[in-house]
């Protein structure tokens, strides 16, 4: 689909992933075999209002580098345990 319409990315819905795959329920385990077949061309994420986005790997490549320096100024001297419990509360505040 990506060298058909010759875009870099696009929305998947899920109505149309289930037409396309012939099945009434998308589990996370047709989702990850889709992203292995799409290995090394393309990933697909689930987006958070429904459906799915597939993005070209390529796409990809031309993405600045972020410095972490420019987040975290002080990275040098924060220990594991800290970096550890900041996930934590991340995934606390996406499960809300």
């Amino acid at each position: 689909m990506l060298q058909v319409s010759g875009k870099a990315r696009y929305r998947l819905s899920r109505k149309s992933l289930q037409s396309i795959s012939g099945r009434s329920v998308i589990k996370s385990a047709l989702i990850k075999n889709i992203g292995e077949w799409m290995e090394g061309v393309a990933v697909i994420l689930p987006l958070n209002r429904g459906g799915y986005v597939v993005i070209s790997q390529e796409s990809l490549e031309g993405i600045a580098p972020l410095k972490i320096g420019d987040v975290i100024p002080n990275w040098r001297k924060i220990d594991i345990e800290f970096l550890k419990a900041q996930v934590d509360v991340a995934a606390d505040e996406d499960d809300e």
